[in-house]
């Protein structure tokens, strides 16, 4: 109990000690390493018998210094201690198991929005929560490349009770335009057919048909009993396909990483070095001969060396983003599986299958008609 702590009772020496020890004895006051000294008499006892003791002092008028046997114990054997030892360790394994933030990081806030409307509609989750309730990361990864195929990946970063998204966005690509209509829209690639956007044309295949390479996937010509109208082919066919890649990298890696964008102020005669900037800002004829205002974008330079527990957070996403800069515009990669890999020789090589969800359609022109 809270009043079990051991006390020490030293007393001044006195005509009356002997009385007053013999009054506790009756008193069935337990004392513990009595000790006589020239100047003083002190034992052990507990809190519980505390109020007897001062009630017989009082009696035989005996000065009684009260101290504490465990002021210099890093752990106390009392309840309220253990308690508390159990609350230290049960709060924070408790709230460990639960998110209380999840965080989108982007390049603008925007993206920022568009990214966290999704993500809501999608899992309709609430914080806070169970980390069981919130799904993995492969499938949170997966469903926003599919609804914002401006993305080319989707780090996701768990910090304790917050979770955080950092998008990426894809390389900004050309776009080449044809105004002329095609004959057919055929498959360059065999895949399974996801979903169409056509502009022009008449389907030939279905969502979740197999198409090879060769087949035709939107036909230009329609035909109306013994006539062929000519109406053109134009849009996009997307279907899911699997890519295999090799791969021998070094395992000492230099990386770049692209810090946060800033806006700097710059005061022509103080700021003299060369500054390297995003965009600058169109400031009055009065005021940019003296001032300038830009945006800037440094990086970071790290080395990392991988190893077996850097397969998944760091090796798999350079290998994401190094297959999709090769895929064409639009083209999202879905999953990705590690077949194998070998480690030798300062260098980790092996084989990755992509799950690529790519536009297959490609146009074939021809004679109206036709």
């Amino acid at each position: 109990m809270w009043n079990n702590r051991p006390i020490i009772i030293r007393i001044k020496r006195h005509e009356n000690v002997h009385p007053f020890i013999q009054a506790l004895h009756a008193q069935h006051v337990p004392l513990k390493r009595v000790v006589f000294r020239e100047q003083e008499v002190a034992f052990e006892t507990t809190m519980h018998y505390l109020p007897k003791i001062r009630r017989v002092r009082r009696r035989y008028r005996l000065k009684m210094a009260v101290y504490y046997a465990d002021e210099l114990q890093v752990f106390r054997a009392q309840l309220w201690t253990l308690l508390g030892l159990v609350m230290m360790i049960i709060i924070p394994l408790f709230c460990a198991q639960i998110i209380w933030r999840i965080d989108i990081e982007a390049a603008s806030p925007e993206l920022e929005q568009r990214l966290g409307q999704t993500f809501q509609d999608t899992f309709q989750l609430e914080t806070p929560m169970s980390k069981k309730a919130i799904p993995s990361n492969a499938v949170i990864r997966q469903k926003l490349l599919e609804e914002h195929r401006e993305l080319s990946w989707v780090h996701i970063e768990k910090y304790g009770g917050r979770v955080i998204l950092r998008p990426q966005e894809s390389p900004k690509q050309t776009k080449q335009t044809n105004e002329k209509l095609a004959s057919h829209l055929v498959a360059t690639k065999s895949g399974v057919i996801t979903h169409f956007n056509i502009q022009n044309g008449e389907r030939k295949i279905s969502v979740n048909d197999t198409a090879y390479e060769g087949d035709v996937l939107v036909s230009g010509v329609i035909e109306s009993g013994t006539d062929q109208v000519f109406v053109g082919a134009k849009g996009e066919v997307y279907a899911d396909y699997w890519l295999e890649c090799a791969f021998k990298i070094p395992t000492k890696l230099t990386l770049e990483t692209l810090q946060q964008k800033q806006w700097r102020i710059l005061v022509k005669g103080i700021h003299k070095e060369k500054v390297d900037y995003v965009q600058k800002k169109n400031l009055p004829n009065w005021l940019d001969p003296y001032v300038s205002l830009v945006e800037e974008q440094h990086t970071n330079k790290m080395q990392v060396e991988l190893d077996e527990s850097k397969i998944d957070e760091l090796l798999i996403p350079l290998l994401h983003e190094k297959v999709l800069r090769s895929l064409p515009e639009k083209t999202v990669i879905k999953k990705e599986n590690l077949l194998q890999v070998k480690w030798g020789n300062g260098t980790v090589e092996g084989k990755v299958l992509f799950l690529v969800n790519e536009n297959i359609a490609s146009p074939i022109q021809g004679p109206q008609g036709e």
